[in-house]
């Protein structure tokens, strides 16, 4: 993290602000005053998901915008006063906001799916509860800066010392400190003051902490997509409020009071849900202007994600009569992410305000205004995977442009809910199958298995919240699957190293014993050994059994069992973990390393014209705090050939005890 990012409150709107590229459209107003309203819903009909959540119905939304548009309202932001004339009063103003807008230009129309979205930032109160549990289990996790800076003020002052001992002559030291030690630190969500803020948007977290708190509830973050669509519903206005807003859809300082940041008190979080001119047209709070949201997308680039349209755009951009003052285009980069909504800040930068607006950040920064909200998709057990998988997750084995489908994902998962609507507990197992399988043009199944006993297949991954009957933590793994059986090149190896091995140990052992009775010294044994070392490694050298059986994790040592005087010891070793070779096994892997297995059913991988994948959630009869997820999914053998695909089996036993009913996929 770049302590940087955390100073003080004008550095805290300049780190936004001087990356800030917006895009903008428009919003609907929230209720009547203009014909493109979406009417606000009259109930929540989540069923059993938590009731903070409110449903965005699926639709178009239209991102970015046109060149005249687009430099209108940079000019209306710059020099409110006469924007008109900004590119001459204001030129300096005028150009910065262009250039920290300029990501957003050209307009695309884009569908978005059904989902839902939590009415609110999340909450210091909210957020709380997640770095409670997390302690009490022994993790590390950091609070955010001011619940110690300000809840606990006695604290800090009492590490004064300590902090310019370890920080000599460094302004922000104290933030360097929370940075390093932040895990062992008291906290409290009080304000200067000693004030509650538990009602308040929770700031000071970094995208990853971001993401971890939305998997412990299975939610994630919204998109930037799905952030539009929330945002601006189904008009097409470029700041908050429309045609109920000051000024028609035009930026005047009346905005900056309609937004409630007109006055040096309005400079901080509020309560949510405090300010009407900041609600979305789905009934959505705190829209615009309280804290930036960040979004699940990872990689800053232009809105539409065109990068051939964004190029014509320029050109269009740098021949515009005013706006082609603006020279440097805007920096994309893969590594960042985004946030949205401008923040309690963005006075001081009125263009952050527009509805398109967006910021890049890396996924470290840390800042005062910067907050999250809440999304959740229809797919059950969707975002915990989601969620898990950009916290964290080895995509090394993964062949050129092969990646998890999330859109094939099958999962369930289940709440419940404490009286405020909050989820008190969390349940899920759920899979993502791998987009393709093999890189061959025509591949065929039984060659792709038979492949799998020399190197498993990357087939997905598997996540869940509970622990797997063979010891496995819950968590995220990614998934291999090795077909039963022994390879000839094994087989033969294990017969011919049984016999060495076996041959070499009994004449050694007669030596010792020989030696033993003639009465040398243990440092003639040693010679003698050295000497047979010598020889051994002469040997080895040829011999191809020895590198085969190394191919696949095998010593000597498993090579004098019984059952390898027959060619099969009974198992592979890859990373330490013996793998079955009577069976077929599907193998989990974490961190880039096998950890654990999974027994394969009786039904083998095949191939079939098309399926949709399902999932079972089990109870054993005998055991009752054990559940087995059933999934069935399938997997095109080659990439962009949706209509071929390979059916797998997996099953995987959980420490889930009997209980509420599961929320499943949707049956077709």
């Amino acid at each position: 993290m770049q302590s940087k990012s955390l100073r003080a409150t004008a550095l805290l709107s300049i780190t936004l602000g001087a990356f800030l590229l917006s895009y903008a459209n428009c919003q609907a107003p929230a209720a009547g005053g203009d014909a493109n309203a979406t009417a606000l819903p009259t109930a929540n009909d989540v069923g059993t998901l938590p009731g903070f959540l409110l449903k965005v119905p699926g639709g178009t939304v239209l991102v970015g915008m046109e060149i005249d548009p687009f430099a209108n309202a940079c000019a209306q932001a710059a020099y409110s006063f006469d924007w008109k004339n900004a590119y001459k009063n204001a030129a300096e103003k005028y150009k910065t906001a262009l250039r920290r807008s300029s990501s957003m230009i050209g307009r695309k129309q884009y569908q978005v799916e059904e989902f839902y979205l939590s009415k609110w930032p999340v909450k210091n109160s909210e957020y709380i509860v997640f770095v409670n549990d997390r302690r009490a289990d022994g993790e590390e996790v950091r609070p955010p800066y001011h619940w110690w800076r300000y809840g606990c003020e006695k604290d800090y002052e009492e590490r004064l010392e300590e902090i310019r001992k370890l920080f000599p002559k460094d302004q922000h030291g104290a933030l360097n400190y929370w940075e390093s030690k932040g895990h062992e630190l008291p906290y409290k969500a009080q304000d200067k003051k000693g004030k509650s803020i538990a009602d308040h948007p929770v700031v000071f977290i970094t995208w990853r902490e971001a993401n971890a708190f939305a998997a412990s509830i299975g939610m994630r973050l919204p998109t930037e997509l799905e952030l539009e669509r929330a945002m601006r519903g189904n008009g097409t206005n470029c700041w908050p409020g429309g045609a109920r807003a000051p000024d028609n859809d035009n930026y005047t300082e009346k905005m900056l009071t309609y937004l409630g940041m007109a006055n040096t008190s309005d400079h901080d979080t509020k309560p949510v849900g405090t300010v009407k001119g900041a609600y979305g047209p789905f009934g959505h709070w705190d829209m615009f202007g309280q804290v930036w949201q960040m979004v699940g997308d990872l990689g800053f680039e232009p809105i539409h994600h065109d990068m051939d349209f964004f190029v014509k755009q320029w050109g269009l951009l740098n021949k515009h009569k005013t706006a082609r003052i603006v020279e440097k285009k805007p920096l994309y980069q893969g590594h960042m992410t985004i946030a949205k909504g401008g923040s309690f800040l963005s006075f001081q930068e009125p263009v952050q305000l527009m509805l398109d607006a967006r910021a890049p950040i890396t996924t470290t920064a840390c800042l005062e205004s910067l907050g999250m909200r809440l999304a959740k998709s229809i797919a059950p057990g969707y975002d915990f995977l989601y969620s898990l998988q950009r916290v964290q997750f080895n995509t090394e084995a993964f062949a050129k442009d092969q990646e998890l489908n999330l859109d094939a994902l099958v999962g369930a998962e289940r709440y419940t809910l404490g009286a405020n609507g909050f989820p008190t507990n969390y349940e899920t197992a759920a899979f993502a199958p791998v987009n393709f399988l093999s890189t061959e043009k025509s591949p065929k199944i039984k060659k792709l298995a038979e492949a799998s006993m020399h190197k498993p297949m990357l087939i997905g991954a598997l996540a869940t919240t509970a622990k797997f009957d063979n010891g496995s933590n819950p968590g995220l793994y990614s998934v291999f699957y090795r077909q039963g059986g022994i390879p000839k090149e094994l087989r033969d190896a294990t017969k011919a190293g049984y016999r060495e091995v076996t041959k070499a140990r009994k004449e050694a052992a007669k030596r010792a014993k020989a030696a033993e009775k003639s009465g040398k010294t243990a440092d003639d044994k040693k010679d003698d050994k050295k000497d047979d070392k010598k020889k051994s490694k002469k040997q080895d050298s040829v011999r191809k059994w020895r590198m085969v059986a190394k191919k696949y994790g095998l010593s000597d040592d498993d090579l004098v069992s019984t059952k390898a005087a027959n060619g099969d010891c009974g198992y592979v070793i890859i990373d330490g973990i013996k793998i079955p070779t009577d069976r077929d096994a599907f193998i989990l892997s974490t961190k880039g390393k096998m950890v654990s297995i999974l027994p394969g059913t009786k039904k083998k991988p095949a191939k079939v014209p098309a399926f949709t994948s399902l999932i079972e959630m089990a109870t054993d009869k005998d055991q009752k705090a054990k559940v087995t997820a059933q999934f069935t999914f399938g997997i095109p053998l080659v990439i962009n050939k949706p209509k071929n695909v390979v059916v797998f089996n997996l099953h995987a036993v959980l420490d889930l005890t009997e209980g509420k009913p599961w929320r499943l996929p949707k049956k077709d």
